[in-house]
């Protein structure tokens, strides 16, 4: 697999929302918890 096709299956599982994180992506999440340390 091209690193291309790595990139977009990342992007698509990290744009997924989760059960576990109350129905929210994991970048959301992430963003959250740095907005946090702020």
């Amino acid at each position: 697999y091209s690193q291309e096709q790595l990139d977009a299956v990342a992007r698509r599982l990290n744009e997924r929302p989760r059960k576990t994180l109350h129905y929210q992506t994991p970048a959301q999440r992430f963003e959250q918890c740095v907005a946090l340390t702020d």
